[in-house]
């Protein structure tokens, strides 16, 4: 699977925690390291849109608590920033070192789907960090002792069978081709879309190339580097040219060059 079809399954929303909250510290996180949860929350409708609302409000602030990424059987919602850390792990070395995911355990929910998107989203992290698999995906447990993820520790051979799957999706994770990825260490950094044309229907977007995506002057190739933007880097999307976004990134209103559009996703 191309790295920009796994972003296409996974249909992540980002729902961020207001910056300034509590429970969103705002410290720089450079993960080696992925923590898997249950969200121990087997109350109808306690799903991934639930959760991400919650960590937002004031029990998740009085209490602490935040992590990344919560998955259920819909779309993954993103509640922080992955160079960001979160309080999910109980740990200050494991908060400091690692992405918090976390997967729902509500009735109704299709597990196998919820499991199946939790194993693909951990590789496409993995894969994005250079987090080594299975070596750097470890259980809540691992880091405090607590019962968690409990819906895979309590199944038999629940936690090897994940890790398998995510093994299975790491291997199969392929870099796409694209002529203007950002060059770092004299290699293409991974990451990327291969966005149609109606896929920047919205005009709020961001880079999801994990190296960098370079900013032209024009449309193509032969245009100048005027800069590059980092992943993540949120941008306006103002005209299309083929392949080519003309884009805003200061929000002024005006342009500011050109990036390869097949690298940007909504924001």
């Amino acid at each position: 699977m191309r790295i920009d079809q796994a972003y296409t399954h996974l249909n992540i929303i980002r729902d961020y925690i207001p910056e300034g909250n509590s429970n969103r510290p705002g410290t720089k996180l450079s993960p080696s390291m992925i923590t898997i949860h249950n969200t121990d929350n087997d109350q109808p409708g306690a799903n991934a849109a639930a959760h991400a609302k919650y960590q937002k409000g004031a029990d998740a602030r009085a209490r602490q608590v935040s992590w990344h990424f919560t998955v259920d059987d819909g779309p993954v919602y993103q509640s922080l920033p992955t160079n960001e850390v979160g309080w999910h792990a109980g740990s200050h070395t494991g908060n400091a070192s690692s992405i918090g995911i976390e997967i729902c355990m509500n009735p109704g929910l299709d597990t196998q789907v919820a499991y199946d998107s939790a194993a693909l989203l951990t590789a496409v992290l993995a894969y994005q960090n250079r987090i080594a698999v299975p070596k750097g995906i470890v259980q809540h447990h691992y880091w405090t002792g607590k019962n968690c993820p409990r819906v895979l520790r309590e199944r038999a051979g629940g936690w090897e069978a994940f890790l398998i799957e995510v093994i299975q999706y790491a291997r199969d994770l392929k870099d796409i081709a694209a002529p203007d990825l950002v060059v770092a260490d004299d290699h293409h950094e991974h990451g990327g879309s291969n966005a149609s044309e109606g896929g920047l229907a919205s005009n709020d977007q961001v880079v999801i190339a994990s190296g960098g995506l370079r900013l032209r002057s024009g449309p193509g190739t032969e245009f100048d580097v005027t800069s590059s933007l980092p992943f993540g880097a949120s941008v306006a999307v103002l005209s299309r040219i083929g392949d080519w976004a003309q884009v805003d990134t200061t929000r002024d209103g005006g342009a500011d060059g050109f990036v390869h559009a097949s690298f940007l996703r909504p924001g």
